[in-house]
């Protein structure tokens, strides 16, 4: 272990069950395929909501939409308003709600295609492990 890293990873288990040390290397293969199969787009999308569901992204959103609110009721001296009753501010809201909710829903999408494939796994519908 490198001073870089600052954790370890979990102990594995010398003696698991065949079917449990099966699924989970099925698992792990199964995510390295995913993430080096990923279409350029999907992870643009991915990244768009990750960015989209932080914090950060709220406290942009509460700086430029006070600041756009803030200018167009005159509070701002010296600047002049640019939307004062707000239609231009709805429309900007509106329209980013539909990329946004947009966005989720692909990456809604590709996380229950992943949970479809991670069912397959499921002990039930496999045959009783004879190890």
């Amino acid at each position: 272990m490198t001073s870089a890293s600052p954790t370890v990873p979990p102990p594995r288990p010398e003696r698991l069950s065949h079917s449990l040390r099966r699924n989970i290397e099925a698992l792990e293969t199964r995510r390295r395929q995913e993430a080096a199969s990923a279409t350029r787009q999907d992870r643009v999308a991915d990244a768009i909501t990750r960015f989209t569901g932080s914090m950060r992204f709220v406290y942009l959103h509460l700086a430029l939409y006070g600041a756009w609110i803030l200018v167009n009721l005159g509070v701002v001296p010296g600047v002049p308003r640019f939307d004062p009753s707000f239609v231009v501010l709805a429309m900007v809201a509106s329209v980013e709600a539909i990329f946004l909710s947009t966005f989720v829903l692909i990456s809604q999408n590709r996380m229950a295609s992943a949970a479809d494939q991670r069912a397959d796994l499921d002990p039930a519908d496999q045959p009783a492990d004879r190890a």
